[in-house]
């Protein structure tokens, strides 16, 4: 008798539903249906994220994003090769300046680091301190400093002959007028001294510590006020209007440089380039771990744009490889290859490569590139496109955030 029922009520229940199912359609289809609003940019292909992908925009989209284009072109580009450098102060233009005596240091609370100084500028005043017991007497300080001096003079005379024979270098040179400036410095110390402890400075009186050259303050050792004994560090000063460059090369780089060549010095924050001579100075040995030598090259840094310690990226054009070191010949001619703006590359979280192709109006496909090296503002691409494609320049980055789903 109950299972009667319940096969007498499910046929009910079904066909009620029926009937609700019913006037629900007839409710909808009562109902007019809204216009879906165009949207600006559609995507085509959305499937993995190496295959390609063609992003189609509307006018306004791409006026929005404000895409822009350039054809690829094919430039003769030399054969480049980009290394570190480091910059370094140009010898005989850095100088340490030492306490000449034991004294208690007075002012130079405004000497800091990076602070330009004038020459002839009192850097500090300097109290000297009754020597507890002298070592040596004062006449002989000074003889020995005036013997220090005459030897210097007869190295640096020595030098500028070699240099005139072609047989010595700049950097000896150099070197040694830097050796005269300490010389004479240390003689004018000397005598100073003398001076002080003998009473022709009226006693304590103190003694001035200028700046022997304009320049850029590198490092401050003491402070204002600091007792400090003879020979004491008291800063670092270099001239930084001009600056050396050391590139370390490969020896087997060194015979496809060219006599007069010039490089290209960038610096690693991505600053403006600037090119930089090369400097008669002898090359520095090749170490066996590395199998590179040091080349110098001197660069105009009139504003201060580079500081020694720095270090840089340098492209250096190689030549055929039929140059001796230092040789008159000819760079290697330049070879044709395809070139982009370098502000038309795209890197993917794999590090992959990728730009941007118009390939109709209003249409933009992504295409995978192999970029061989950067030549200044362009790159030089190996394969993925063919010369006179248009690339995505301005607005790339939007069209790879549009394609992904990011905002912008």
């Amino acid at each position: 008798m109950h299972s009667s029922k319940v096969a007498l009520f499910l046929p009910a229940v079904s066909r009620c539903l029926a009937l609700a199912g019913l006037l629900g359609g007839a409710v909808a289809c009562g109902k007019a249906e809204k216009p879906k609003p165009a949207s600006p940019a559609e995507i085509e292909n959305p499937v993995k994220e190496s295959d390609l992908t063609t992003v189609t925009l509307t006018a306004d989209a791409e006026k929005r994003l404000g895409i822009k284009t350039v054809a690829i072109k094919a430039d003769n580009v030399r054969a480049t090769r980009e290394v570190g450098g480091e910059i370094q102060a140009v010898p005989g233009q850095a100088v340490t300046i030492v306490a000449p005596v034991q004294g208690t240091l007075r002012g130079g609370a405004s000497i800091t680091a990076g602070r330009q100084v004038s020459q002839g500028q009192t850097l500090y005043q300097l109290v000297p301190l009754p020597p507890e017991r002298d070592l040596l007497t004062l006449n002989q300080g000074t003889a020995q400093a005036r013997t220090q001096l005459q030897v210097a003079q007869a190295r640096l005379q020595r030098a500028e002959e070699l240099l005139a024979d072609r047989a010595g270098s700049v950097r000896a040179r150099d070197d040694a007028r830097a050796d005269v400036a300490l010389a004479q410095r240390a003689l004018a110390d000397a005598r100073a001294r003398q001076g002080a402890l003998s009473g022709n400075t009226n006693g304590g009186q103190a003694l001035l510590i200028k700046a022997p050259l304009s320049g850029v303050v590198q490092r401050v050792n003491v402070a204002s006020g600091s007792v400090v004994t003879a020979n004491t560090v008291l800063l670092e000063l270099a001239a930084l209007n001009k600056v050396w460059v050391r590139v370390p090369l490969f020896v087997g780089d060194l015979r496809r440089l060219g006599k007069e060549q010039t490089v290209t010095v960038r610096p690693l924050n991505g600053g403006p380039a600037r090119p930089a001579r090369p400097v008669e100075a002898p090359l520095l040995g090749a170490t066996a771990g590395t199998g590179t030598a040091d080349v110098f090259y001197e660069l105009d840094n009139a504003d201060q744009a580079f500081r020694p310690g720095e270090r840089v990226a340098v492209d250096v054009a190689l030549g055929s490889g039929n140059l001796a070191v230092g040789g008159a010949g000819q760079p290697a001619p330049a070879t044709p290859a395809l070139t982009i703006p370098a502000a038309a590359l795209l890197y993917d979280a794999s590090g992959g490569q990728w730009v941007y192709v118009r390939t109709k109006p209003l249409q933009y496909t992504r295409q995978r590139v192999e970029v061989q090296r950067a030549v200044g503002e362009q790159v030089v691409v190996l394969r993925g496109v063919q010369a006179g494609a248009e690339v995505v320049t301005d607005g790339a980055a939007e069209l790879f955030g549009t394609e992904f789903g990011g905002s912008h």
